[in-house]
This record gives C-alpha cells, structure tokens and sequence, in this order.
C-alpha cells in the first residue's frame, strides 16, 4: 500500500490545480443560519471551521476537528471506541449532529460516533452554543453541530490525495481520497470517495503493562471506513435550487480493552464487524414572490452489530457477559421552512419538522424488538434592524413527542411484550441583541430556553442487567446567557470572546436503586433528578505575524451537579487549549499544532480519573507549481501517554506522509 500511495503521489505532479475558495465551495442550501440581520449571512457567536482548516491540521474525523473550536472538548467513550464532542458539558445527546442541516444521530441513543465520520468531502463545520436557530427543529438543548457539504463552482473541479502513518514497531495505516465536482450552470454533480484504514496503532513508551494489555501493540485497535458521498442539484433559475443527496459508511472497528488499574472495572472484548450508516435526502429552495419556501425529506439508516467475547482471544462466547448483538433502525423525516420579508428592515422564518425514529435490535437466538418515536416541532425566528448598528432576533418553537411502540423481552420467558408509553412536549424560546460597536466589532447578549426528549435508550435500556427501564422521563430543559464580542484588530487579527452561564433542569441521569431490582447489582435507573449548571469563559484569535499564521482557542468550563454535589459531571476537563501556528516561506511550510487539558473524571464517583496533558504535532510540507501539496511529519512528538477517559490510552508518537493534487 504505501507504494501504491507513492506511486499516485509522483502521478498527480502533472496535474494542473483549478482552485474553488471555502466560501465559494459551501453547499447553500444545507446551511441553518441565525442572521442578525436581513442582508447579514454572519452567524453571531457560532464557531465555524472551514475547508482550509481542516487540512491545514489533519483534522481527519469530525470529533478530531471540532475539538480545536472554543468551548468543545473531544471525549472518548473508551468501552465502545466512540469519538464524541462535547460543548459547554453538554454531550452528542444534547447537540445534535445534521447533514447539510438533516439529523443524522443514532435513532435508538441519540449519538454520533465523530470518529466514522470524516471530513474529506465537508466544506463547513457550524457548531452553535445555546443560542442556536430554532429552525433546527428539536433536540438542540445545548446547540447544533452542522455539517455541511460540497457544492461545485466550475465546469471542473477535484482532488485527490492520501498518505501512510506509520511508529517505531512498524504498524501502519493509510487514508485515501478523492472529491470531483461539475457545474454546468443549470445542473450540477458532486461526489466523494474515501477509505481511512488503521490496522493498530503503538502506545508510549512510558506506558505501563496491565493485565488486559503489555504495551507496544494496542490489542483490538483496528478500524477500516469507507464513505461515500454524492450530490445531484438542479438549478433552473437564479433563485430555485433542488439537490437530492446520498452519503453511505461503512465502518468496522475493534474495542481496546480497559488498560487502567482501578479496581472493580472488566476488561470488555468487544469488536464491531459492521457500522453502517446511509442518509438519502432531497433539499429544496423554491421563490415565490419576495418569500423563499424550502423543503428537506429524508430516509436515514443504521445498522450494526456488536460482538462481546470471553477473552482476547476473540473465539469465544461462552461466558454471561459475551454475546451477539444487531441493530437495523431507521429514521424518515421531513421540514419544511418559510423565509419572508415583511419589510426592508424585518426577517421572518417559520418551521415544521416531522421525525419518525424506528429502532429493532435482538440479540443471537432472541426475537426482533421493535421501539418507534415520532417527534414534531413548528418554531418562528424573526430578525429586526432596530438602526444600522442594532438589531433583535427572537424565536420561538413548540415540539411534542409520542411513543408509538416500545417492546421488551423476558430472556427467562422468552417472551416479547409492551413496556408501557408516555409522551411528552416542551416550549422553547430564545432573544439576542446585536450591536455593532465598530464597522468590524460586533457585540452580542442572547438568552435561550432549549429542551430535549429522552432517547429510546433514556428509556427502555436495561444496561446489560445493569439498570431499570423509566418510560415516564421528562424532558430536560436549560437556560443559557452569553455576552459576547468580536473584533478585527490590527486590520487582520480576528478576536472573539464569550462569557456564558447555563442552569440545567431536569438532567436525565443515572440514579442508584435497590439491586434486588436488577439481574446484575449494583443497579441504577435513569431519572429526571438532577439540576446542573455550567459557566465559563470562550476565547479564540486567528490572524497572521509576517511569514507566520496562527490562532488559539481557550476554555474555561465549570460544571457543576446542583442536586448532588458528590456525584460529578465527566468527561469535560475544567481548561482546555488549541493552538496552530504556520510558517510559509516560499513553497514551503511548517505547521506546528498543539492541545492541552486539564484532568477530567471519567466515571462520577471519581474513581477514575484521565490526568491533564499536553501534546504536540508537527509537519513540513512544500507545495509544486501545479498545486500539488507534499507533507511529511509526526504526531505526538514527544510521545506522551495521555487519554480522554482513564485506562482508555491514546497512540504515541506517530510518522506520517501525505500529499493532496487539486485539478
């Protein structure tokens, strides 16, 4: 492989670059947006990552890149091998992930795993915080996270690239892309191809052997992806737009093993043989008269399945805790949004959105189980220019969830029968003032009531024996202040910053209960128990100093659990710091990236704890006149052991080498 990758990096030499820039790239039409102001396309406090700087730090999954923004911390769930994101402490449950402004998270929990979603064929990342358009729909109690896609500019335009990674003990892994768009002005295509393939990866030296793992090689590291991505839009006009869209992954994946040395806590050796998700949508924008009317529907799969076996051998089921396990859910949705004018000065959007989450699991020898939601919400947004310096943005939405169907099984019994139902609605609302201090700083003051419904597996999960189902779980609501500020300073140095508070309600968490109720003590259920609150400080700065261009991102989060002080928050360190810092002279380049945290609990009694660390990534690269970019460099330079959840031990150092060939 690592000749292949060789041979099509020397190939692509001769290609000549045609260049579309991130603005131009951005598919439109999958965008949400909180505008303050009519002819205003900025989003006031929203973090936003472009094309540039995705591959400017080889941020190659979506978890990986948005834990460079402020107030967004990367976790791992280590037990499932799962990158997931936090913002302001609240997790992928409570900030939604959308494509191209469609939900794609997980039917039956609500989740996203960030680390089988790459960012190859992404022009945009839109992360919102509190505040964030009610055009979303429901679910968003802590923001939105928005991926957006690609949308050609020219009669022809692509790339392609790839590369190796390779440590000192000789395991490798290699990526490779290709993106290729056409524009033929009443019609475009545009369509992606990726493969990202890690066989294993090595830990630090300074790592320290534990029973369920020796060091060097980490055991049942591997993971393979594939995606696919295309785009078919019709453009009869200079208004309308229709694009119907289709995304496919494939992913399989193995779970290291617990490799910390708290007491009390099993090594799991489960592997994943198959993590597929597909997303089929049609996208439209349609004038009529001085309004726009735009439409998404939708049809969204996962399947996958889940092995858990006796022991790293990985050839046996034969113990209690091992089994097979498939799931085959679906999702149908539809929105529809209307954009009017009252007048030059004034902005009115209104929405309804409709969802259907269907999910079926069994495990080997069991029947089907079949769980349904429907989920509707109709919300308004309207933008006011109060003066050329002020304007207003209010929003409202009501949303109401119903419980269609939710089966339960009795392994004892072997019988399947109905857990009982409830519903539930909530009322969200929200209001900003924006003011423009200057022609380049702007000032920000918004509120917002946000709530989400408990998942499927809120409800109805037993844990693995663990837990007890609680079909009546309310909704969770939170309050969110921010006063914000951004300013360009020195004419090309752009500051931000934002102080926040958010008092959480109704916190859906695990409560311990008597284990005579549980198969498999000690036992818990999920509750509405608990009040939190978060708090905290964002600021970023990106700008340029002669040959060097750099920016930074810092967060300051306090969490706090109001209700019961002695069971912590996790996953969220308390400060957490980004940094890229480029030097170009000529064709050549160095890019030098940096992240450090503070510690972080990984479970809530303390026990284990993921200590603070810092980590440093470098890389050289020399850029041909035809646009065809070389780079060779190391991740983890100085081979620290660091992780995000406890006994879970990220890779150490790592060499790598890749190009990218525009055409």
């Amino acid at each position: 492989m690592k000749k292949t990758i060789l041979a099509s990096l020397l190939a692509t030499l001769y290609l000549q670059p045609v260049w579309a820039d991130d603005a131009a790239s951005v598919f439109t039409l999958g965008e949400v947006n909180v505008s303050a102001s009519p002819e205003d396309d900025a989003q006031p406090g929203v973090s936003v990552l472009t094309q540039s700087d995705l591959r400017r730090d080889d941020k190659q999954t979506v978890g990986a890149a948005l834990n460079t923004l402020p107030g967004v911390s990367l976790s791992k769930v280590g037990a499932r091998n799962e990158e997931m994101a936090y913002v302001r402490g609240f997790d992928l449950r409570q900030v939604p992930v959308f494509l191209d402004g469609v939900p794609v998270y997980v039917p039956y929990d609500g989740y996203v795993d960030l680390g089988r979603y790459n960012t190859f064929d992404l022009s945009r990342i839109d992360v919102a915080k509190g505040f964030s358009s009610m055009i979303y729909g429901p679910n968003t109690l802590g923001g939105a996270i928005n991926l957006i896609s690609r949308r050609p500019t020219k009669a022809l335009e692509g790339e392609v690239g790839g590369g190796v990674t390779f440590d000192k003990d000789g395991n490798n892994g290699y990526d490779t892309y290709a993106n290729v768009g056409m524009n033929r002005g009443s019609w475009y295509l545009q369509a992606g191809a990726s493969y990202l393939n890690e066989d294993s990866f090595s830990l630090p030296d300074s790592f320290t052997p534990t029973p369920a793992e020796n060091g060097g090689e980490r055991n049942n590291s591997y993971h393979h992806d594939r995606r696919l991505n295309l785009k078919l839009g019709l453009t009869p006009n200079a208004t309308d737009e229709y694009a119907i869209g289709y995304m496919d992954e494939h992913g399989v994946k193995g779970v290291p093993p617990y490799a910390g040395t708290v007491s009390g806590i099993s090594a799991r050796y489960w592997q994943w043989p198959y993590w597929d998700t597909t997303s089929l949508y049609l996208v439209t924008n349609t004038r009529i008269g001085s309004s726009n009317l735009k439409a998404r529907v939708y049809h969204d799969t996962y399947n996958n399945s889940i092995f858990a076996y006796d022991d790293a051998t990985y050839s046996t089921m034969k113990k209690k805790s091992s089994f097979e396990s498939w799931y085959d859910d679906y999702t149908n949705g539809a929105s529809l949004e209307g954009d009017f004018a009252p007048s030059a000065s004034n902005a009115l959007k209104a929405a309804w959105h409709y969802k259907e989450d269907v999910h079926r699991e069994h495990n080997l020898g069991e029947p089907i189980r079949t769980d349904k939601d429907r989920i509707q919400s109709v919300g308004l947004e309207d933008t006011q220019v109060i003066n050329p310096r002020l304007s207003v943005v209010a929003g409202f939405s009501y949303d109401w969830h119903d419980t269609l169907e939710a089966q339960d099984y009795n392994s004892t019994t072997k019988v399947v029968s109905d857990f009982a139902r409830a519903n539930s609605d909530a009322t969200n609302g929200q209001i900003g003032v924006f003011y423009k201090t200057s022609d380049t700083g702007k000032a920000r003051l918004t509120w917002a009531r946000k709530s989400r419904f408990p998942t499927i597996k809120d409800r109805y999960s037993y844990k693995l024996g663990t837990a007890l189902p609680n079909p009546y779980l309310q909704t969770e609501e939170a309050n969110h202040l921010e006063v914000g500020y951004s300013e360009v300073v020195g004419g090309n140095w752009l500051l931000d910053m934002a102080v926040f508070h958010t008092d959480i309600s109704n916190l859906i968490q695990a409560v311990t209960i008597p284990s005579s109720m549980c198969s498999s003590p000690p036992c818990s259920q999920m509750q509405n128990a608990g009040k939190a609150r978060s708090q905290g400080v964002e600021l970023s700065a990106q700008g340029s100093i002669g040959a060097w261009d750099l920016s930074a991102a810092y967060t300051y989060l306090d969490r706090s659990n109001l209700s019961n002080p002695s069971v912590l928050l996790t996953d969220t360190p308390k400060q957490h710091l980004t940094a890229s810092a480029v030097w170009k002279v000529g064709r050549w380049s160095v890019t030098t990236t940096g992240e450090a945290a503070t510690k972080r609990y990984s479970n809530s009694t303390g026990t284990q704890v993921a200590s603070g660390f810092g980590v440093v990534n470098t890389k050289a690269g020399y850029r041909f006149a035809n646009g065809v970019l070389a780079e060779a460099g190391v991740r983890n330079l100085f081979d620290r052991l660091y992780a995000y959840t406890e006994g879970f031990p990220e890779a150490g150092r790592t060499y790598f080498v890749q190009f990218n060939a525009p055409f």
